[in-house]
Formats: C-alpha cells, structure tokens, sequence
C-alpha cells in the first residue's frame, strides 16, 4: 500500500490501514524514538503513541511534505514528551554522534528500506553533517541543542547569553539556510 492511499484509509478509520501503517512505519518510528528516549520500553511505548496520534490525528496531514517527514516529526514530539514526563534528558550531542550516525548507515548492515530511499537518508545526511560543519559554533550549538536536543528556547538562551528573540530569529535563519541547502542537493 502506498503513502497516498494509506493516509486515505486512515483517514476512513480503516482498522486494516492501521495495521499496514503498523506493519510499514515501525521499526522506522522506533528508530527514530529509541534514539531520543534511550530505553527500548519507552521507545515501544513511543511507538504505541504515534499509533495512536495517527488514528486520532491524521486529518492534521495536510500533504504538502512526504507522510514519512510527517510521521518522523510526529514522532519525535512523541519522544520528547516521554523524555520530558520522566525528567529524562538524553547525554549531549556531540559532533561525533553525528559521524558515528554515519557511519554506521555506511557500514554494510542490512539496509533499512529500499535502495532508492537508503541514497536520499545517506545524501540527506550528508548535506546535514556538510551544513553543520560550515556553520560558525554558536549557529551549530543553537541548531543541535533546539532540534536535535529539544531543548527550551529560554534555556538555550541563556546558556548561549542570548535574548529568545535573537535566538529564535537565528535558529529560523539556520532552518531556512539548511532547507535550501537539502532543496539544493535533491534536485
């Protein structure tokens, strides 16, 4: 089943849709939730959230991005939550979480979806790890602390002694720079 029929189905309640988005996003979605959460039950109850967020919300897709990005951003705020309900914050990110992310989607273990789909991860990532090292220190702590991190914006401020303004007109400038420079690289 595809994305596009998948998001209508869901969108019907279909109980079978539900199962398929189970059977199809799982692994991806507890990924992406065992690295923010750092425990392998939280992340099966992450899973069991984003389940639930896309019977209860899927009519809040609009599809202007693909239902992966969509589903990937579902489930990070899913994760942050548990992280947050449990006062649990994950070790800092270090630019060598980042190598070491790349690294092993290098390595030759089982590829996680199609070929196709393993190119556009390997080259997204890339084009990230090339932005952030381009980027000047304080531009790349903001982007790691506020959306890999998750943390809040008055915190990051005043560790980096700045106003929330200064900082949210910074971190937009960053996305907005990061966004084109992925727009770039997939065309």
């Amino acid at each position: 089943m595809n994305d596009q029929e998948l998001v209508e189905r869901l969108r019907e309640r279909d109980p079978e849709a539900l199962e398929a988005f189970h059977r199809q996003y799982r692994d991806r979605v507890f990924a992406v939730a065992r690295r923010i959460v750092r425990d392998e039950w939280d992340a099966e109850e992450v899973v069991q959230d984003v389940l639930m967020t896309m019977h209860r919300k899927i009519h809040l897709f609009n599809g202007r991005s693909a239902f992966w990005s969509w589903v990937y951003r579902v489930t990070e705020n899913a994760a942050r939550m548990k992280v947050r309900k449990y006062k649990r914050y994950p070790t800092l990110f270090e630019d060598s979480i980042l190598d070491s992310m790349l690294s092993s989607s290098d390595s030759n273990e089982k590829p996680v979806g199609r070929p196709e789909e393993e190119f556009q991860f390997r080259q997204c990532m890339d084009t990230i790890r090339d932005f952030l090292e381009s980027s000047d220190d304080l531009n790349r702590e903001i982007y790691l602390r506020m959306d890999f991190l998750g943390y809040d914006k008055e915190e990051v401020a005043q560790d980096l002694d700045l106003t929330v303004p200064a900082l949210k007109a910074r971190l937009h400038r960053i996305r907005y720079a990061l966004r084109r420079s992925l727009e770039e690289t997939a065309v």
